[in-house]
């Protein structure tokens, strides 16, 4: 839809600019080359797109219509569990997911590759798993297409050129639907961190970590379903002798640790949080002023990536984008009554990686010019 002008009128504020350009306090330093895992730059492990998708889809070739998640349920049957051997199969990948096919076996070191290594260990969870009475599929690389589980485990292993670096860890979704990623991923470490005592947490999460492609149902359709609880675990460093000598001499210790604390979670999972939840449709005429509409929080240290976009703010806060608006409007900073068809931002939501905090767009907007009072 192409942006029309307003009226003129005064100029946008400089502090709605200073706003948008406000670095967060807390921002953490990257790690140093000399202690960046392989998952920093390994396919699969993607950054956060810089384009936003098309409005109003869902999922890599609109896969779930809003409805079908509001409405959600599991498919009847018995528990069942997903473990994924890491990189096995790549080469067998659909178009989608041919970027795996670079990283090979994953990490290696001397003759030790981690598919082979991390083989060992995720067949043996699966044992484990499977003397509880718990359905598993042993997955490759490849995910089927909204796959469905009570959860999800991506088993790797990790490597660094610095063979001195070790240690395990765990991470769910960074955009979890689910809402119980994270009590798995606390299950595995109070397992795992109680079992394999000799070995250190690697407290190093990235984000291309929490963004592993088959968690990206957004991006790929050869992902889990959004409501599939997962966890990608890194068994340790097969790149260092005492994380190597475990998984290579003591994959069945490795995997009762895993097992465990899978079985932890499923003997009482929490309830699943059915979202996106439907938003309330504002009274309209929306009353606020005209402005460059706020990036979240996370969004503020790189303001600069991020273009004014127009939209009306109110003042209780809520904010509406207003994609007919051109966002070099000299009427920015006015005071404005907004009508039009409202379409909430919570069918992206930040699975997506909005940028912009606001509550939905306003489509068609008429927007009427407020005499200042």
């Amino acid at each position: 839809m192409s942006k029309m002008p307003l009226l003129a009128g005064i100029v946008f504020a400089a502090t709605v600019s200073a706003v948008l350009t406000q670095p967060l306090s807390n921002t953490v330093a990257a790690p140093t080359s000399a202690t960046q895992s392989f998952t920093e730059t390994e396919a699969g492990f993607d950054p956060m797109p810089e384009a936003m998708p098309t409005p109003y889809t869902l999922g890599k070739g609109n896969r779930y219509t809003l409805e079908e998640l509001r409405t959600w349920q599991r498919t009847p049957g018995p528990t069942r569990v997903g473990v994924q051997i890491g990189h096995y199969q790549n080469d067998e990948v659909p178009e989608e997911l041919a970027g795996l096919k670079r990283n090979g076996a994953g990490a290696v070191w001397g003759p030790y590759n981690e598919r082979d290594t991390v083989e060992v260990v995720a067949r043996q969870i699966a044992a484990e798993l499977e003397a509880n009475g718990i359905e598993v599929d042993i997955l490759p690389a490849m995910v089927p297409p909204g796959y469905e589980a009570d959860v999800f485990l991506a088993i790797h292993a990790d490597g660094n050129p610095n063979e001195s670096v070790r240690g395990y860890k765990f991470a769910g979704p960074r955009r979890d639907y689910s809402g119980r990623s994270q009590v798995l991923v606390d299950a595995l470490y109070d397992s795992y961190g109680g079992a394999i005592t000799s070995m250190p947490e690697d407290p190093n999460i990235s984000r291309r970590m929490t963004a592993y492609y088959a968690f990206n149902w957004a991006r790929y359709e050869h992902a889990i379903h959004p409501y599939t609880p997962a966890a990608i675990v890194e068994l340790g460093f097969l790149t260092n002798a005492a994380d190597r000598a475990l998984m290579r001499n003591q994959p069945e210790r490795l995997a009762q640790a895993v097992a465990k604390g899978t079985l932890t979670y499923l003997t009482n999972p929490p309830a699943v949080q059915l979202s996106p939840q439907r938003f309330k449709e504002p009274a309209q005429p929306i009353v606020g002023t005209l402005t460059c509409v706020p990036l979240r929080e996370e969004r503020l240290r790189r303001a600069d990536r991020y273009p004014c976009e127009a939209g009306v703010v109110t003042s209780s806060g809520a904010a509406y984008l207003l994609p007919s608006v051109a966002s070099t409007s000299p009427d920015l900073g006015r005071q404005v009554a907004v009508t039009g068809t409202f379409r909430p931002v919570q069918v992206l939501d930040n699975y997506f990686w909005f940028p912009y905090e606001v509550g939905g767009f306003i489509e068609g907007a008429s927007v009427e010019i407020r005499a200042s009072e």
